[in-house]
């Protein structure tokens, strides 16, 4: 059962969301773009119409996300007091939570890609560094964790380039990750250098070796 801390937070951090977007001035500006929309000469120019639509609808996701966060803010706000009077059940409550508490959290992290970039897909491309067919194997390792966390996720991942490694594993991998929004702004931050230490399968020695491997990301 949830706390009356917890739902104190659950309500600042919707009240939070609503100054962080400025949903009121969003409001007024979705009214004022869909009007555009409705103009008789709208579709006149049809690439110049696209664009328009693509503005306001994501104008509209901004605030069809905020109305479902604080829809389900106040649900469960009105659970717990309901279940001061035994009308609903703990587990009922907890439910609430772990729904209010997804729905804030989704659109914080939305709110935090906020560059230009980060709606868009992307190629990444991983390549294996020091370390011979242990570093290999790490870059082979991590190429299946990001393709099992783009399709986990609704992408789709298109390999365009692939150099196998000398007896395991890859020297390099291109991919591309598409199919749905914000590919790039989830994945960027794993530009840079992973590093792997292990008991190396590879060693006869069963010596603890690093390996290294680089990947970069960058938007499609």
């Amino acid at each position: 059962m949830i706390t009356s801390d917890q739902l104190k937070d659950v309500l600042e951090r919707a009240d939070a969301l609503h100054r962080y977007l400025n949903i009121e001035k969003k409001q007024v500006e979705f009214e004022e773009e869909q009007l555009r929309t409705q103009a008789p000469d709208f579709w006149n120019d049809p690439a110049e119409a696209q664009r328009q639509m693509k503005k306001v609808k994501g104008i509209e996701k901004w605030l069809k996300g905020y109305a479902e966060v604080k829809q389900l803010a106040e649900e469960l706000r009105l659970a717990f007091d309901f279940y001061k009077e035994e009308m609903v059940s703990e587990q009922e409550v907890d439910d609430d939570y772990a729904r209010a508490i997804s729905a804030i959290e989704e659109l914080e992290l939305k709110n935090m890609l906020r560059q230009k970039e980060d709606p868009m897909e992307c190629v990444m491309k991983i390549n294996s560094g020091a370390g011979g067919t242990e570093s290999q194997d790490w870059a082979q390792m991590l190429q299946r964790m990001y393709m099992r966390w783009a399709e986990a996720h609704g992408y789709k991942v298109t390999i365009s380039d692939l150099q196998e490694g000398d007896e395991a594993g890859i020297k390099s991998v291109t991919m591309q990750i598409v199919g749905g929004e914000y590919a790039y702004g989830y994945l960027k931050s794993e530009n840079g250098v992973h590093r792997l230490v292990r008991v190396s399968p590879f060693n006869a020695q069963g010596k603890r070796m690093t390996s290294f491997a680089s990947v970069c990301v960058t938007p499609l």
